[in-house]
């Protein structure tokens, strides 16, 4: 019986680490590495926080390419829409990426 009740509660907090609101999550992360993005919304993701970028190459980074970005600082559905040509931040660390301060290009 212990044992069920046991993994019920690691059942439990696993669950609700899955449910964590993206946009919620730090917008910056120690030893993190900025740089510039401006691309072409493609599709929002919603349930993800996430977005779907043409964007062009990126200095010192990558290449340009179509590539899907989890936003955080901010709620997707209420950023530019599909099809929006937009600037933003790439934070870039050791284990993960993540953009924020998405704007219309001007």
């Amino acid at each position: 019986m212990r044992a069920a009740v046991l993994l019920t509660v690691f059942l439990f907090l696993g669950c609700n680490g899955a449910a964590e609101d993206p946009a919620a999550r730090p917008v910056s992360e120690a030893g993190e590495r900025l740089y510039a993005v401006t691309g072409t919304i493609l599709s929002v993701d919603e349930g993800d926080n996430a977005l779907r970028i043409q964007h062009e190459a990126i200095p010192q980074f990558m290449e340009a390419m179509t590539m899907d970005f989890t936003v955080r600082g901010a709620d997707v559905a209420e950023l530019p829409k599909e099809g929006s040509r937009i600037t933003a931040k790439l934070h870039v660390t050791d284990r993960s990426f993540w953009i924020t301060d998405v704007r219309k290009a001007q």
